[in-house]
């Protein structure tokens, strides 16, 4: 029993020290596994060359997602992390925006302009650098 005890206790000073489970390992170590049971039915369905590909993929993936809960470097992992919801945050406001309005590169700067829709030809000025371009909404 002290032997167990001990183990435990080594165990919990171990992962105290990790990063630990967040949302991007969370989201790799998923798409890792349905990668790798797809690689599976494609190997069940000779195609062994592209389940072969996803197979390598999807390991490679569950072996980063276990690298990243079991890292101590944990403010890489958590700045890893931050960027992640930050994409996954655009990402989200640009679907729930994408029927009322445009969104419209400046060919000078690269700067996103957003439009409202349902206007026809509008002349769009970018405010930073006061280029001017007419677009359809």
């Amino acid at each position: 029993m002290l032997v167990i005890n001990n183990l435990k206790w080594k165990l919990a000073n171990f992962l105290q020290q990790r990063n630990g489970n967040d949302d991007l390992s969370r989201i790799t170590f998923l798409v890792s596994v349905i990668l790798y049971l797809v690689s599976i039915v494609l190997d069940i369905l000779s195609l062994e060359s592209i389940g072969s590909i996803l197979y390598v993929i999807g390991f490679a993936g569950i072996i980063y997602s276990l690298f990243r809960i079991f890292s101590g470097n944990v403010p890489a992992r958590q700045r890893e992390n931050d960027k992640y919801l930050h994409f996954i945050s655009l990402q989200k406001k640009r679907f729930a925006m994408r029927k009322e309005y445009r969104i419209f590169a400046c060919k000078g700067c690269e700067q996103h302009i957003r439009v409202p829709k349902k206007k026809g030809k509008v002349e769009v000025t970018c405010p930073v650098c006061g280029r001017k371009a007419i677009h359809r909404t």
